[in-house]
């Protein structure tokens, strides 16, 4: 009902008013930066201002750990997997896994952790990887970029050097 029942409903609806949404054009990006906003930060008070959550700094710094090893080690594995020499990916294709196949949501699994943790008593505790999850990606991400890029740029340009012209 959370999750499934809404983005039904909206395809059918998007069929009848996608003329309108053309023509008015609405500020969907902004609408949608302020639900996921809206999202994490009503997560962030129900986890951290549950008085049952037993974290202390030490866990919460271990989980954000491994949280990032995860991360960069899913990363590591898509860049690897993607450039194999059979694999048939440009490097823009590459840049595209790397950051498409790691990268998940909180709009997403907060609604799931609560569907299916609904009613148990640590489910703050339980959101806590997550919640750090979205943050780590997002850093990851931007700290990767300018090296990432550099090395697509570079590896177009070795293509293009190398492609024979006709």
């Amino acid at each position: 009902m959370t999750v499934v029942v809404p983005l039904i409903i909206g395809q059918i609806v998007r069929r009848y008013i996608k003329d309108w949404l053309e023509r008015k054009k609405p500020p969907f990006g902004a609408v949608s930066s302020c639900v996921l906003l809206t999202i994490i930060y009503t997560t962030f008070c129900d986890t951290f201002s549950n008085p049952n959550i037993d974290l202390d700094k030490f866990s919460l710094l271990l989980v954000l750990f491994i949280i990032f090893s995860i991360q960069l080690s899913f990363m590591l594995l898509t860049f690897l997997f993607s450039t194999r020499n059979n694999s048939g990916f440009t490097p823009a294709d590459t840049v595209a896994i790397i950051f498409c196949s790691t990268h998940k949501s909180l709009t997403l699994g907060i609604p799931m952790l609560k569907i299916v943790f609904a009613g148990h008593e640590h489910l703050s505790l339980i959101s806590v990887p997550l919640l750090i999850y979205h943050p780590v990606q997002i850093l990851l991400g931007s700290v990767l970029v300018p090296t990432i890029k550099s090395w697509m740029v570079s590896r177009q340009k070795g293509v293009k050097l190398t492609r024979p012209t006709v």
